[in-house]
C-alpha cells in the first residue's frame, strides 16, 4: 500500500488518529461502523481502522457485511484487549489487529506504530482480488435523486427483468413516483443507503443476496427501510422471520400486476404505513452521536 492512500479511521482514538496522519495516510473519520459501511460504498477507501467496540455496530460484524458485499478493503480492527484478536483475525477481510489502551491508560506509541507498518507491509505484498459488486444509476434515477421532486421514492427489486420493467412502468404510468432499480439484494442495499427510499418492492429468491438477507442487513445497519415482498407465493410459503422482519409491511402477490388499478391502491396502501417505520428510523437517528465524519 502505497503512503497517501485513503483511510477511513473508525472510532480512534487521537494516538492513532496522529499515527496515520504522520505516516501521511489521507484520512477520513466516521464515528461509528454503520457510517463506515456508508462511506466505504460511496468512496472505496484503500484501508478501513476501526474499533472493536464501535458503537451500534461492532468491527466484526462490519467486516461480515462488507464481505457480503463482495467489498474487499482491508480492514485493520483494534480494542483494548488481546483476548479479541483471534476472533477478528478468523475473517478474511480483517488483516490485523492492534491493541490500543484503554481511556485514561498509557501505552507506548512505539508499540502502536510498529504493529501499524508490520501490517500495512503485509498488506503490500498481497495480490487483492480483483472483485466488485458492479451497481450503476441510470441517468433518470441521476435526475430523481438530485432534483428533490418531492415525490415518495420507490426501489423496486426484482432478478426477472420482464417483471421489473413491467412494474416499473406500470408505477411510472401515474407520474407520481421518483423510481429505482435493482437486480438483486446486493444492488439493493447499496441504492437503497444512497436513496433512503419511502418503499422498496422486492422479490424474495434473488441471486447473490436474496429478499431476506438484505431486510436483514438493513436492520444490522439500523435501517429498516419499509419492505413489501412481491411474490408468487402465498402468505404460508413464506417462512414466518420473513413476514416478521423489522420493516416489512406485507406482501403483494405478482399476478396483481395484472390488475392495474387493484395494484396502485395495494401501493397506496403501503405507503400510507410507512410513516410509523420512518418514525422508528428517524427515533434511532436521533439517538445517536452528532456525526464528526471528514
Amino acid at each position: 500500500m502505497n503512503l497517501g492512500n485513503n483511510i477511513i479511521a473508525v472510532n480512534q482514538s487521537k494516538e492513532m488518529t496522529d499515527l496515520l496522519f504522520n505516516l501521511d495516510f489521507k484520512i477520513m473519520t466516521a464515528k461509528d461502523c454503520i457510517h463506515c459501511i456508508r462511506d466505504t460504498i460511496r468512496y472505496l477507501p484503500d484501508l478501513i481502522v476501526a474499533d472493536l467496540e464501535s458503537p451500534h455496530l461492532n468491527g466484526m460484524s462490519m467486516a461480515r457485511i462488507l464481505n457480503t458485499l463482495m467489498i474487499r478493503t482491508p480492514i485493520i480492527l483494534t480494542a483494548p484487549d488481546m483476548k479479541f484478536r483471534k476472533h477478528a483475525l478468523s475473517f478474511e477481510n480483517v488483516l490485523g489487529f492492534i491493541q490500543h489502551p484503554p481511556k485514561g491508560v498509557t501505552f507506548p506509541k512505539d508499540k502502536m506504530r510498529e504493529d501499524l507498518e508490520s501490517i500495512i507491509f503485509d498488506i503490500e505484498k498481497i495480490d487483492p482480488e480483483s472483485v466488485e459488486y458492479a451497481y450503476s444509476f441510470r441517468q433518470r434515477e441521476w435526475a430523481n435523486l438530485l432534483g428533490k421532486s418531492g415525490k415518495k421514492k420507490i426501489l423496486v427489486i426484482e432478478d426477472d427483468k420482464t417483471v421489473k420493467t413491467g412494474m416499473m412502468r406500470l408505477l411510472d404510468s401515474t407520474r407520481e413516483y421518483d423510481l429505482y432499480g435493482a437486480e438483486d439484494g446486493l444492488e439493493g442495499i447499496f441504492k437503497a443507503l444512497l436513496i433512503e427510499p419511502d418503499l422498496v418492492l422486492t422479490d424474495i429468491s434473488m441471486p447473490n443476496l436474496d429478499g431476506l438477507a438484505m431486510c436483514q442487513i438493513f436492520n444490522i445497519l439500523n435501517k429498516p427501510f419499509p419492505v413489501v415482498f412481491i411474490t408468487t407465493m402465498d402468505y404460508k410459503e413464506i417462512p414466518q422471520k420473513a413476514i416478521k422482519a423489522q420493516g416489512v409491511l406485507g406482501l403483494i402477490k405478482k399476478s396483481i400486476l395484472q390488475e392495474k388499478q387493484n395494484f396502485f391502491a395495494q401501493i397506496s396502501f403501503f405507503l400510507d404505513q410507512t410513516d410509523a417505520v420512518k418514525s422508528t428510523w428517524a427515533d434511532i437517528e436521533k439517538d445517536k452521536p452528532g456525526d464528526t465524519s471528514a
